[in-house]
């Protein structure tokens, strides 16, 4: 998921060209703006140790890398990393600061990941609910088998999505507020969902100014998007997976570790693994 920065003076932000919002719906978002970045990886980092300390290299994809963040965390740790998005605009946004030699930024389709990166990898993570993007089983049996294929033998993928069984269940239809003061104002992340039949969402994250002292514009919407999203769910994953060659399952229920429980956690974290005697492709 995305948000936008609170510089924006329209829509897509005063640094994207006309046009692009429409062919990029990240064009100007700001994602890493609203993460306390720091604070995710210290909850984040016991459960990477435990579900990557033992893999056949270290190295690693990160498909759907947005901003770069994480590829950056891991590169920082000494793993070969690659990081994969669709989006130009995110991966500006990752390329801002210098790149270390061991990390590099690739464009391309996470359906067709082993061939746009053509290298494979101890590890992939899909994290941000990036899985969500995939609409129908065709595009998702398509992605996790080009995952199947960057992997080396005994190499694991781990992809977190939100848990859209819970929101479904409890009918509920918006994501936490994300709040945060810049000199600007008091950015308002909000992330609206129509949730309707056949697991079609409609997924509306908007970002608001909050200025209250200003009469004229106290409150004011700096960008909204609207994505059409797929709410997978573990049954569905599972068998994507297994069809792919993807083996050890475990579900969790956070990026700490924590047990899934369908109608309570409000993430699903998916575990897999590619089996060692897998023999490689040329």
């Amino acid at each position: 998921m995305s948000a936008a920065e609170p510089s924006t003076t329209g829509p897509a932000g005063p640094d994207v060209p006309p046009g692009a919002a429409a062919q990029d719906p990240f064009a100007g978002a700001g994602y890493r703006s609203l993460i306390d970045w720091d604070a995710r990886f210290r909850r984040e980092d016991p459960f990477f140790g435990q579900v990557l300390g033992s893999l056949p290299e270290k190295s690693l994809a990160d498909l759907g890398c947005g901003t770069g963040d994480h590829a950056r965390y891991f590169a920082a740790k000494g793993f070969r990393v690659a990081g994969l998005d669709s989006s130009a605009s995110m991966l500006a946004d990752a390329r801002k600061e210098p790149v270390p030699r061991n990390l590099r930024f690739v464009q391309g389709d996470l359906r067709e990941a082993d061939r746009a990166l053509g290298e494979r990898f101890g590890a992939a993570l899909i994290l941000g609910n990036t899985v969500a993007f995939l609409l129908d089983g065709a595009d998702l049996q398509r992605a996790f088998a080009a995952v199947f294929r960057l992997l080396l033998p005994g190499g694991r993928l781990l992809f977190q999505m939100l848990n859209y069984g819970r929101f479904y269940e409890r009918k509920e239809r918006q994501l936490p507020l994300t709040v945060n003061d810049t000199a600007e104002g008091t950015v308002v992340f909000l992330r609206l969902m129509d949730l309707r039949e056949g697991g079609r969402v409609l997924f509306f994250p908007t970002t608001l100014l909050w200025r209250p002292d200003d009469p004229e514009r106290p409150l004011e919407i700096i960008r909204a998007r609207r994505v059409e999203l797929r709410a997978w769910g573990p049954g569905d994953l599972q068998k994507a997976l297994e069809a792919a060659g993807l083996r050890d399952v475990e579900l969790f229920g956070s990026m700490e570790g924590k047990p899934f429980e369908p109608l309570e956690s409000q993430d699903l974290v998916v575990l897999a693994r590619k089996p060692l005697d897998t023999m490689l492709s040329p």
